[in-house]
């Protein structure tokens, strides 16, 4: 058991006897630790530019896309070389020898980001940069350039410990170089800026993954923006659609109204054309022209009156179609401002946050604005149909008047037949006749020219809202262009 222990013990002393290696030489060089606990840190930092960048987009909206593609590209490839870089100097800084190998890793890692920094990015740049504007490529560059600067300040370092080093391991010749030695030909203030050199590097990563992540969120909420725009525009539709519903339904209680033109006349003529109570065998030419009355006072009142109604019926099944191409319109003429919030949203400027706020919910208010005016023309137009309909009952009341005294006039009549039934009488009944007949026929006339003209002003009158939506829009953009430019200190 004690030459167990004894073996344990001095298994544990030896292993801690043994040089740590270091920076390319199997001896412990001061700060070596500390830098690569460094490049580990930076690899995870690193390692976090491109994770949960790849969001599912909805919208359909193509720009989208390809910005986040951009976005993509470039996390993607600085993730990589980036990971090259910092495995590179956790490697070195733990090496336990071969020099130049060990060196020469980082030296080709550090120069392929630099490399990639420098040139290989230009591409993602120019897409960005010609379909937005170069807020994000500005930032991106900014952010790229300090790490390209700081790596190859760390790279001068390291190129300068090698050479001290390898100075170190010349002088020790075939032996691992003692603490002197280093302490002689390495220079501890030397390790001591790789070790701050590789802390700086590490505290430039953020903001790299800071511009990505927060240029992908601007895309995921311009996705969602562009959805919630068109559950909006939709639900304006609906409203619009619900003030024509009104406007039907309107018409409708005013083709079942026309009925009052019957109740309202009806009473009237039935007591004053039945004449059988009297004898009218002596007057057979008034006669004849009361038995006209009561046809122009019942078949054709009838007739008229239905003929009123599919006025009317035909003016109701016009009204949805006064709104057709509306969905068009809103997706070919009224979305620039949509688009062009969109547009400043993504492209991620020093406005774009305070941009979005203010303007996303006046942009969707243009929608329910126009809506709202649409279904002003509807308003308008239910109040014409309730005067119109005054008309034709007052037109209704002049019928009433034509009969009403007619059993009177009748009565009188028969008791003088040779006096009444004369050719200037019969004429006079008949021209009494005739206006009857053309109260009616006005009634028709009237309804049919004014539904034509009702439906005729709400087509303009809806057109005429939908292209203050356009103003209104291009009046917004204008807004919008000049909170990207100023924020709250736009005019």
């Amino acid at each position: 058991m004690f030459k167990l222990a004894l073996l344990v013990l001095c298994t544990i002393q030896i292993a801690t006897a043994l040089p740590r290696p270091d920076f390319g030489i199997n001896v412990q060089v001061f700060g070596s630790q500390h830098t690569a606990i460094t490049a580990r840190d930076t690899r995870t930092l690193v390692g976090k530019v491109n994770q949960n960048l790849d969001i599912v987009l909805t919208s359909g909206y193509p720009l989208l896309d390809t910005i986040k593609t951009q976005l993509l590209g470039i996390a993607n490839n600085f993730s990589n070389k980036g990971f090259f870089v910092t495995q590179a100097l956790d490697l070195l800084a733990t090496s336990t020898g071969q020099l130049n190998s060990a060196f020469g890793s980082f030296e080709v890692a550090a120069g392929n980001l630099i490399t990639l920094v420098n040139t290989g990015l230009d591409a993602y740049y120019t897409v960005l940069d010609t379909n937005l504007d170069d807020s994000i490529s500005t930032m991106v560059k900014d952010a790229l350039v300090d790490v390209t600067a700081e790596l190859t300040k760390l790279g001068g370092l390291l190129s300068t410990l090698k050479t001290q080093v390898q100075a170190a391991v010349t002088a020790a010749g075939s032996n691992a170089p003692s603490k002197a030695i280093l302490r002689k030909y390495v220079s501890t203030t030397l390790t001591s800026d790789v070790a701050k050199s590789a802390i700086s590097l590490k505290a430039l990563i953020p903001l790299v993954t800071y511009i990505l992540a927060n240029s992908i969120d601007n895309i995921k909420l311009a996705d969602d923006y562009i959805v919630e725009a068109g559950t909006v525009a939709e639900d304006a539709l609906l409203k619009v659609s619900q003030g024509q519903e009104a406007l039907e339904a309107e018409i409708q209680l005013y083709t079942d109204g026309t009925n009052e033109v019957a109740v309202l006349v009806g009473p009237t003529a039935q007591a004053n054309l039945d004449l059988s109570g009297l004898d009218t065998s002596g007057i057979p030419l008034i006669e004849s022209e009361i038995n006209e009355y009561k046809e122009t006072y019942t078949t054709v009142l009838t007739n008229t009156i239905a003929a009123i109604q599919a006025t009317y019926i035909t003016y109701k099944t016009s009204v949805p179609f006064v709104s057709d191409g509306l969905t068009a319109f809103y997706s070919e003429s009224a979305c620039d401002h949509l688009y062009r919030l969109v547009k400043v949203v993504i492209s991620n400027g020093v406005y774009a946050d305070y941009c979005y706020n203010k303007y996303s919910p006046r942009t969707f208010g243009l929608f329910y604005e126009q809506a709202r005016e649409a279904n002003r023309c509807v308003d308008q137009e239910i109040t014409r149909l309730i005067k119109l309909e005054q008309v034709v009952l007052t037109i209704a009341k002049l019928l009433v008047f034509s009969v009403e005294d007619v059993l009177a006039q009748v009565t009188i009549c028969v008791k003088t037949p040779a006096q009444c039934n004369v050719a200037p009488l019969e004429l006079a009944f008949h021209k009494v006749h005739q206006a009857m007949v053309g109260h009616q026929t006005t009634m028709q006339n009237i309804v049919a020219a004014e539904t034509v003209a009702g439906l005729n002003r709400l087509k303009a009158c809806f057109t005429t809202s939908k292209y203050l939506l356009v103003i209104a829009t291009n009046a917004m953009v204008g807004e919008i262009n000049k909170c990207e430019i100023y924020g709250p200190n736009a005019a």
